[in-house]
């Protein structure tokens, strides 16, 4: 399970601007969250006979790249479980009366669980849209990336307003950003909605 890690730009710079403005020193723990969920992805590559080609981080978090394409099942099953990793981490903070801990892991889990390409839980989706007849699953990923596409679009501008009315938290500006890069970046590397042509788990 060798990989590289690749840094984008947009991950220091999104990183920088939320410790300048990070008041409540929620970043750590947000930090801790957002490892224990890729390591869920991880440990599911790995029971399930795939490998990590690299690790790439961005501003809205990390997506691992895998080396060898899994099938349909099985790529659902290592798209959601970093989400259920995080779900699991939250109910032992909770137990261990850790709020904010729980709290960072369960909204972390929730939101990627969104039927959102790239999000886990979109990924999900798009993996067993290619269990489908091949017109039945060029139709559902078109219907998946056009939601898609809208709801990145939703979340920087409510993200925008956010930040321009509390002028301290840009992380949903950013997400929804990095979302539409994501896009940008996905629809140029499988111009005709291909199910699967890259694996990318985040």
């Amino acid at each position: 399970m060798k990989g590289r890690l690749l840094v984008s730009p947009s991950f220091y710079v999104f990183w920088a601007v939320f410790c300048l403005l990070d008041t409540q020193n929620i970043l750590p723990v947000f930090a801790l969250a957002a490892m224990l969920h890729e390591l869920g992805h991880a440990a599911a590559i790995a029971c399930l006979g795939g490998s990590i080609r690299c690790v790439r981080l961005h501003a809205a978090g990390a997506v691992i790249m895998q080396g060898t394409p899994l099938s349909g099942g099985r790529e659902c099953v290592v798209a959601l479980a970093g989400p259920v990793t995080g779900l699991l981490a939250a109910i032992a903070f909770a137990y261990f009366r850790q709020p904010i801990e729980a709290g960072a892991n369960l909204v972390l889990s929730l939101f990627n669980l969104l039927p959102i390409v790239p999000l886990d839980g979109g990924i999900a989706v798009r993996s067993l849209l290619g269990l489908l007849p091949p017109t039945a699953a060029r139709v559902g990923c078109r219907i998946l990336y056009g939601s898609s596409v809208l709801a990145a679009v939703a979340l920087a501008v409510f993200g925008g307003v956010l930040l321009w009315q509390t002028g301290s938290n840009p992380a949903g500006l950013s997400v929804g950003i990095c979302l539409l890069g994501s896009h940008a970046d996905l629809l140029r590397d499988a111009r005709k909605y291909a199910i699967i042509t890259k694996n990318e788990i985040g």
